[in-house]
């Protein structure tokens, strides 16, 4: 819970400003130009009021928890069945922990992408008119497929700072003796 809360929170704190990167990341124009920071928040402060900043912060909420849940439980679970059936009751090394994390950062990634895939919508496009419309509009127009688009690239960013975030965790709890 705690850490589902603190995910929330620190979340909640950057919203804005992953708004506008996205939007910034998906801005297009004919002059060639992309426009300021300053610029652009200042056109969706003024364009579509305050509100817009947090234009999709409920799903990437509603992702956070499942996600880290996830992630930890198969984490874990993973990591006592390598004890039990590859290490013969020794500890875990490196090389198991980054393939504990590989895999239940992949799987803890999977399961909440179609959330990311709705939160990033509303955020890049101001015409949805909330989770509800992104879900029917997606499934209408591209299937149930749509919400695994650029799954395999967020992969390949999830996964390694999944392991790595493991691997120093475990090291962090073996040198300050928390085992």
């Amino acid at each position: 819970m705690a850490g589902g809360m603190a995910g929330a929170i620190a979340q909640t704190a950057i919203y804005p400003m992953d708004l506008v990167k996205t939007r910034l990341q998906t801005h297009s124009c004919e002059s060639g130009s992309v426009p300021s920071l300053r610029k652009l928040s200042k056109d969706i402060f003024i364009q579509e009021g305050p509100r817009a900043f947090y234009r999709g912060l409920v799903p990437s909420l509603l992702g956070i928890i499942p996600y880290a849940g996830i992630d930890l439980a198969a984490y874990e679970t993973l990591k006592d069945l390598s004890k039990v059936y590859i290490l013969h009751d020794s500890e875990a090394g490196p090389l198991v922990q980054l393939g504990c994390g590989t895999i239940s950062g992949a799987l803890g990634a999977t399961c909440v992408y179609p959330l990311q895939v709705i939160r990033t919508r509303m955020q890049a496009d101001s015409a949805y008119k909330g989770m509800a419309d992104v879900f029917r509009k997606t499934v209408q127009r591209e299937g149930f497929r749509g919400f695994y688009k650029g799954l395999f690239p967020n992969l390949l960013k999830v996964v390694p700072a999944a392991s790595i975030t493991y691997l120093v965790y475990e090291s962090m709890k073996k040198s300050l003796d928390l085992d």
